[in-house]
């Protein structure tokens, strides 16, 4: 007998009258699915949002950055009173790119520095 079989069975017997216990569970079940379903579905996003803001908060010069884009690229400057920062997006022409701060996606492993990044993108341009 499956849970949706089990709660309409329930649900009949409360409503002939036998009530007591049935009655007080069959009420409890809907509040109960609800709480359950914001623990696994939005404490989550929550968590993810605040990981978010705390990447952004800390952005600073000279961090190597990936934007929602795909595009990697070097933080030259954060204007946080505007919500904006400035990425230098190919070091030898030094072109550069003003984007809003919710596009960063992620900041690279300062321990890696993009250098995977750099070989990846070597191996592209040798292919073409």
């Amino acid at each position: 007998m499956d849970l949706t079989t089990t709660y309409f069975a329930l649900f009949a017997q409360a409503q002939q009258g036998q009530g007591g216990i049935v009655d007080t569970l069959l009420w409890l079940i809907p509040p109960a699915l609800l709480l359950i379903g914001f623990f696994l579905l939005m404490r989550p996003e929550q968590k993810k949002r605040k990981e978010m803001e705390d990447l952004i908060s800390n952005l600073k010069k000279n961090d190597r950055v990936e934007t929602i884009g795909g595009i990697v690229a070097t933080v030259v400057s954060v204007k946080k009173d505007q919500g904006e920062v400035v990425v230098r997006i190919d070091e030898k022409t030094n072109a550069e790119m003003r984007l809003k701060m919710r596009a960063i996606a992620r900041v690279l492993d300062k321990e890696n520095n993009g250098k995977s990044d750099q070989r990846n993108e070597e191996k592209a341009s040798a292919e073409s």
